[in-house]
């Protein structure tokens, strides 16, 4: 089972789309495709005239957390992988309380198979928000390659209850998308797991009741 699931983050200078689903391949960033069911335009900037922009920014607002995520955006793009643990780390030292800066970095790592780093900063995001679907759903797929079977059984348990309350939110009675909103107004769209968890449950049980 291959597939692409969507983070789309308010904040950043682009929507960037998180594709890091079990047993996927990570693609990057900027991907405009989501489950091959949609496909959204991506804005064409010049990269390096983008950095100079907010560089700029920066020396006037040095303390600016939104800055250095889309610093961090900037240099992940150029492939500078060094500037982007930088700004990203930057980021969340300024701006603890907010999940978004490690769930990028956690995209970035995961695209890159950094998996201890990978793991650390998902641990941090769901920290500061443990009531994140897509987090736990994660979570789970890491325990699941470990064949960590219980611990990725409870993970995907947590993220199935979760996903359930949110089908009741009247948020998303009418919509043909799952959307979790964190409490800094962060958007993740759960689709992709609200159609697969139970089959991913069912998964790990057969998996575990044979060993």
């Amino acid at each position: 089972m291959k597939a692409r699931l969507l983070l789309i983050v308010g904040i950043l200078w682009v929507q960037p789309m998180l594709s890091c689903s079990h047993q996927s391949n990570p693609s990057d960033l900027h991907s405009s495709t989501a489950n091959g069911e949609s496909q959204h335009k991506v804005v064409q900037v010049d990269l390096h005239a983008e950095l100079d922009r907010i560089q700029k920014d920066l020396k006037s607002n040095p303390q600016s957390a939104p800055l250095h995520n889309q610093a961090a955006n900037v240099y992940d793009s150029l492939g500078d992988f060094q500037s982007f643990e930088r700004e990203i780390q930057t980021a969340m030292t300024l701006d603890p309380e907010n999940p978004i800066h490690p769930y990028i970095a956690y995209a970035v790592y995961k695209r890159r198979h950094a998996t201890e780093k990978q793991t650390a900063v998902l641990d941090m995001a769901l920290k500061i928000d443990p009531a994140n679907p897509f987090g736990h759903y994660e979570r789970a797929s890491i325990f699941e390659d470990k064949k960590q079977w219980r611990d990725a059984l409870r993970e995907y348990g947590v993220a199935q209850e979760l996903i359930q309350h949110l089908k009741a939110d009247a948020r998303n009675l009418n919509s043909d998308r799952l959307m979790y909103v964190d409490t800094r107004g962060n958007p993740f769209d759960v689709t992709f797991q609200e159609m697969h968890i139970a089959d991913d449950i069912a998964r790990v049980r057969g998996v575990q009741g044979r060993n």
